[in-house]
Parts: structure tokens; C-alpha cells; sequence
């Protein structure tokens, strides 16, 4: 029936996969969970509990699943590539958590399998569709600012983390678990691929032996400068937006964001004079008529998980364009790859 909820299964079932997938599952129309996996007993009955689904102790169960619509890879970074090919081979679309991926050719091979299987394949990048990420689009779009010179995004805070993705032997770091929402969001801001990529990893207050702060510097010829910054190690932090253009700029938390600009058109730009100063003083003595505006953000009543949700299954019902391509997280795979390939970091 067209209109009966896709069947769910659910690998994993942490934060991510219990949190996040399965509560917005729960709380969606057009889907439902059907079967999970997760090695802990609590947790397999708190999900028969809940769904009355199929519960397995290991993720073949859940693969193996008749009639399954899509299958949810919530597990450990390093296991998402095989667990994925598992899935698409046995027929069901999938829904991967990030990282996809560990490299280009593991992103490559994930795209070929989901091809030759004709199934959905899309990672879980609900970054997307934050409210402030939309509204930095909206003001770069409007000319504001010119031509943009420094576009910077970061994510600070100072937390000592102690829990498996601190171990590189699980995939875990900075760079995989939360670097890849703000670098998506970078990336979908710049008109062109980045030609260099520069990578500072270190492990700082962490537990483990993966990296905790990331800086990345993307460059290229037509391209303002773009810097992500993803730290645990910020007791101070900076602002999450700040971008700088010919003509304005922009500023802000996330929330609260204040926009600066003047109108270039209707100012006197300033006469070059090669002589000697006047005065011995330096500058146009040109007195800028600058605008600004503060804007508090609104919040949605409906969750980001529950509108990535939505569009899934506009996706699966109707054949409307696939939210998250494969093929746009291939591209912030590549300079993950990058990073770790230049600090060692692997």
C-alpha cells in the first residue's frame, strides 16, 4: 500500500540511533521501526518495548529483515562502510550516519553498490537545515557584503571527552563526528571545489588518542578564504558565523546575528593620491554610511531530524531530488581524507 509507513531498521541504538533516528521514526507518520540491532540486552528491550519490533543482537538480523524499506547504519564510525554494503546489496535504501566514509574510494564504492542495487543511498547531515545556516545563505545571496573575502565557521566549546569516539581504532575524532555538519555547510556555500586544503589536528584534553581540535583552511583562485574550526579544547569561544566581504560583513552565535554593510554604489570612493600624505596622515578620510541590522533567530516547532525524515520520504514516494547526495559528502570526504593524510592522523 502507497500509503502504509516504510519499515525501519535501526543498526545501532546510542545516542544517534536511539536519540536521534529512532524517536524521530517514532514521531513520523511515514515510517515506522520494524527491527534493530544493538549488542546491549537493556537496550533491545527498551526498543521491543516501544515498537514491539524484531530486536537482534547482531546488525545480519536487521539486514536480513523481509520486507525492510531502509536500513539506518547508527553504529561505530569504522563499521559504516560494511554494514552499508550489506544493506544495499540486500535491498533495502540506506541511511548512513556520518562519517559515510573513511576515503574517496570507500565513497566511490559505496556509490557503485548503491547503483547496482537501484537503492537510496544518503547520509544523516541535518546541519542542513538549521535555521542559521539558511539565514547566512539568504545574506550572502542578497549582495550584502560584496564579494566575500573570509568565510568562518567553528564550533567551540571545552569538554574532556572519554567514550569510544576518542579511539582512532573506532573511527572516532573530531574530524568524524562533528566536523563533517560544518564543513557540509562550508562546502554548500562556496561556488567551486577548494584547490588546497591545510590541516592542523592535535589531540588536546581528550581521553583518547584521536584528534579533539580541527582547523581547516580551504583555498582557491576564485574562492574567498573558508576556515572550519570543530575544537573540545575552547574555553573561550568564538563566534560560530563570521564572514567578511568587500562591502559589509557578518557576524554571529548561531542564534543572534548582527550584519554590517554599506551601499558601494551610492558612496565616493575615495581619490588615490601617490604623493606625499597630507598631514602625514594616512587614509581616505572617507567617512562610511554603514548600516546594521541585529537578528534573533526563531525556532521551529519541528525537528531537524523530523524534516530530514520528510524529505526522505518525498524522496522514496514521490522521486523528488534526494536531500543528501552521496555525491556532496564524496566531496567533504575527500578533504577529511586530506586532513588525516597530511597530520598523520589516520
Amino acid at each position: 500500500m502507497a500509503d502504509a509507513p516504510l519499515r525501519v531498521g535501526i543498526i545501532g541504538l546510542g545516542r544517534s540511533g536511539w536519540n536521534i533516528h529512532a524517536d524521530a521514526i517514532a514521531d513520523h507518520e511515514g515510517f515506522e521501526v520494524a527491527a534493530v540491532a544493538d549488542p546491549v540486552p537493556e537496550r533491545r528491550r527498551e526498543a521491543e518495548e516501544r515498537f514491539g519490533c524484531a530486536a537482534h543482537t547482531e546488525p545480519e538480523g536487521v539486514i536480513g529483515t523481509e520486507g525492510l524499506d531502509i536500513v539506518v547504519v547508527a553504529t561505530p564510525s569504522h563499521t559504516h562502510v560494511p554494514l552499508t554494503l550489506a544493506a544495499l546489496e540486500a535491498g533495502s535504501h540506506v541511511v548512513v550516519e556520518k562519517p559515510m566514509a573513511a576515503s574517496v574510494a570507500e565513497m566511490d564504492e559505496l556509490i557503485a553498490a548503491a547503483d547496482r542495487a537501484d537503492r537510496v543511498l544518503t547520509c544523516y547531515l541535518p546541519r542542513r537545515l538549521d535555521v542559521d545556516f539558511d539565514f547566512v545563505r539568504q545574506v550572502l545571496a542578497s549582495g550584502l557584503l560584496g564579494k566575500p573575502i573570509l568565510l568562518r565557521r567553528t564550533v567551540h566549546r571545552f569538554q574532556r571527552r572519554a567514550d569510544w569516539q576518542t579511539l582512532r581504532k573506532y573511527g572516532g575524532g573530531e574530524l568524524s563526528n562533528t566536523t563533517p555538519h560544518v564543513l557540509d555547510q562550508v562546502l554548500l556555500l562556496l561556488d567551486e571545489e577548494p584547490a588546497e586544503v591545510f590541516a592542523d589536528l592535535r589531540h588536546t584534553v581528550g581521553r583518547g588518542d584521536a584528534e579533539d581540535h580541527v582547523k581547516l583552511t580551504l583555498r582557491g583562485p576564485n574562492l574567498p578564504l573558508a576556515e572550519v574550526e570543530s575544537s573540545m579544547c575552547m574555553a573561550i569561544p568564538q563566534p560560530d558565523w563570521q564572514i567578511t566581504g568587500t562591502t559589509g560583513a557578518l557576524v554571529g552565535d548561531g542564534q543572534t546575528f548582527t550584519t554590517r554593510w554599506f551601499d558601494e554604489a551610492a558612496a565616493n570612493a575615495p581619490h588615490l593620491d601617490e604623493g606625499p600624505a597630507a598631514g602625514r596622515r594616512y587614509g581616505s578620510g572617507e567617512a562610511i554610511d554603514w548600516q546594521e541590522e541585529v537578528r534573533t533567530l526563531g525556532r521551529g516547532t519541528r525537528s531537524a531530524a523530523l524534516r530530514y525524515y520528510d524529505r526522505l520520504e518525498a524522496t522514496l514516494r514521490a522521486g523528488a531530488d534526494l536531500f543528501v547526495t552521496p555525491e556532496s559528502v564524496r566531496r567533504q570526504v575527500r578533504i577529511i581524507e586530506e586532513a588525516r593524510r597530511q597530520t598523520g592522523y589516520a
